[in-house]
């Protein structure tokens, strides 16, 4: 039995990895001209709307049942049960996002990093203490995404100490709607504990 799925939305799913798509499947006869037209303009960056559909049979000259189809293949040549293709995403990008007081905050980017930190560690980030106005840290959340070649990895860092019982009562807070998740992930740990009446 085979997984239906939405043709647009798959179509969505390989450009953003066109790239990888671009170097497995590029001169392969059945898809070069999907694969031109996805490496043709940057879809994903643009402020212009996706194309339909529509717009992409009549630029491939092709009837809506073919290109379908052709989607549907592609994407079940890179996701289906035979996995004939291992993804490649051996550029590392590595964000920092740090916190102090709303409003204080500091980014910086690095390319790598000997160990990544996990959720709940502790960090000094001394090179940074005059824009954000401590240099003690916390691992607060870390998050993974994958696009063309590019591992990202961004790391939220709030001021402070670790607190495991904190930690727990923030995030069940708001699962019990106690507080937003523009509370969770703008306010500081001070604010929070003050709304969450945790002093």
């Amino acid at each position: 039995m085979t997984t239906q799925f939405s043709i647009k939305r798959a179509f969505l799913d390989l450009l953003f990895i066109k790239s990888q798509i671009h170097k497995l499947f590029g001169n392969d006869e059945k898809y070069k001209s999907l694969v031109s037209l996805m490496m043709s303009k940057d879809f994903l960056e643009s402020n212009e709307p996706l194309p339909t559909m529509k717009s992409i049979e009549q630029t491939l000259g092709l009837k809506p049942h073919k290109l379908r189809k052709l989607i549907h293949d592609l994407y079940e040549e890179m996701f289906g049960n035979e996995l004939n293709h291992a993804l490649k995403f051996n550029k590392l990008e590595i964000y920092f996002d740090l916190h102090y007081f709303e409003g204080q905050y500091g980014y910086f980017k690095c390319s790598d990093l000997a160990f990544i930190p996990r959720v709940g560690e502790n960090m000094t980030v001394p090179f940074l203490k005059a824009k954000v106005g401590t240099d003690y840290f916390y691992v607060d959340s870390i998050r993974h995404s994958l696009e063309n070649d590019v591992q990202r990895i961004d790391i939220r860092l709030n001021s402070g100490f670790y607190n495991k019982y904190f930690h727990y009562e923030k995030y069940k807070a708001y699962e019990q709607r106690r507080i937003s998740l523009s509370d969770l992930f703008r306010k500081h740990d001070l604010n929070l504990k003050d709304k969450m009446d945790l002093f």
